[in-house]
């Protein structure tokens, strides 16, 4: 910390502020059935639990949450609007997809929004929903798999990969710890997609609305649920995606919320990636249980907390033209720390007595230093909020008399 040399007797003010933890032991560690994973706190960054997470695996369906991200911006940008209706061609109708694919059902000639296209990609995992808002987008699946791939890019996530827009290739390529990092990116640049999309439990298609011009459609309305079963079954739970190939077994992208001790939600998100079963039953229920015991461990197990910083008397300026300084308190991030003790929060707030003028704006003043019990986690500059230029002679020749006084008596 660089402080002016004008600035002069500090004091250290300690603020201890203790919060507590029941007194527990720290659960073991989950034992998973999948292959990699991790886990973390949205709002701090900070790991809580991680399984060789980076081990690379296609990312199957979750594929669908980087086009969404597209989506997302394109509409932001205003390339699309989620109430446009466009046409289905040909390559989009769902009997022009591979045996077994996830399907919202599409055919060749209907009228459906962008916003139902959206719900058909996070509901049923529609491969056709994919390709047909790739299309409306980039003019093709390869141009849009471009954008894709350079978001990816944009977000330095190294790891990841794609090779189309609906997951079905198993040269789409992700690790856990990047994928964890882009839902992140995703829920916190676009939280309305949590509301809008992967909670929604059911969705149904076609509807009149979107039936060809003769008034038919091959199998009419059809109702299908999330893939994600942790949502009817496993409360906090609010999103993501799941996810599954051959090629990668049983992978899912999770988040949820609860309430802190603070009085505001905490946010963990995990991502799991090559789960195991001998069929689709068996691999969707130890995918969820392996989701379960994830956010079950990092719920119970940390605590997300903040420092609060209370409001601090002004130091005395002198030999300037005012006699008092604002000034600018940092903001302390929230930490994620262990709850298997009594953990004392403190922080030391570190500031002059005195400062003799002239201060500029923003010049740094003291320190804050914030500690989780004995251990130094944060520094952060005080600043000065305002500028201070010196006083005029007849100011400065009075202060000096009042410091030399203060002096002799110990009370500069």
């Amino acid at each position: 910390m660089n402080i002016n040399n004008n600035i002069t007797g500090h004091k250290k003010i300690l603020i201890p502020i203790l919060i507590f933890f029941a007194v527990i032991s720290l659960s073991a560690d989950p034992v998973l059935n999948a292959k990699s994973a991790i886990l973390i706190d949205s709002q701090t960054g900070t790991i809580l639990f991680e399984k060789n997470s980076n081990l690379s695996i296609p990312p199957a369906s979750m594929t669908k949450l980087m086009s969404l991200y597209v989506v997302y911006k394109k509409i932001g940008e205003g390339v699309v609007s989620k109430n446009e209706i466009i046409r289905i061609s040909k390559n989009a109708d769902f009997r022009s997809l591979p045996p077994h694919s996830s399907l919202m059902f599409l055919e060749e000639g209907q009228e459906v929004t962008i916003a139902d296209l959206m719900l058909g990609m996070a509901v049923p995992s529609g491969n056709d929903a994919a390709i047909a808002i790739a299309e409306r987008i980039a003019g093709s699946v390869e141009g849009f798999v471009r954008l894709m791939n350079q978001e990816a890019e944009k977000l330095g996530l190294n790891s990841i990969h794609f090779e189309d827009a609906s997951g079905l290739s198993s040269e789409n390529r992700v690790t856990a710890a990047d994928f964890v990092q882009f839902c992140s990116e995703y829920i916190n640049r676009f939280p309305e997609a949590l509301d809008e999309l992967h909670s929604v439990s059911s969705f149904t298609y076609p509807k009149e609305k979107n039936w060809k011009a003769n008034g038919t459609s091959v199998y009419g309305p059809i109702t299908q649920y999330n893939r994600n079963n942790l949502l009817t079954t496993y409360v906090p739970v609010d999103g993501l995606k799941t996810g599954y190939i051959d090629e990668s077994g049983y992978n899912i992208a999770l988040t949820a919320t609860m309430n802190n001790n603070q009085k505001s939600k905490r946010r963990l998100i995990a991502v799991i990636l090559g789960g195991l079963g001998e069929n689709s039953t068996e691999g969707s229920l130890l995918r969820a249980i392996d989701g379960i015991n994830l956010l079950s461990y990092g719920f119970y197990n940390f605590r997300t907390i903040k420092s609060e910083i209370p409001t601090i008397e002004s130091p005395k300026i002198w030999k300037g033209t005012k006699t008092e300084l604002k000034i600018k308190y940092p903001e302390i991030p929230f930490i994620t720390l262990p709850s298997d003790k009594a953990v004392i929060l403190r922080v030391d707030v570190i500031l002059p007595n005195n400062i003799i003028a002239p201060v500029k704006k923003d010049e740094v003043i003291g320190e804050i230093i914030q500690y989780a019990d004995k251990e130094i986690i944060g520094k952060y500059n005080i600043t000065a909020a305002e500028d201070i230029p010196k006083g005029n002679l007849f100011i400065r020749l009075l202060d000096s008399i009042k410091i030399f006084f203060l002096k002799l008596s110990g009370d500069y």
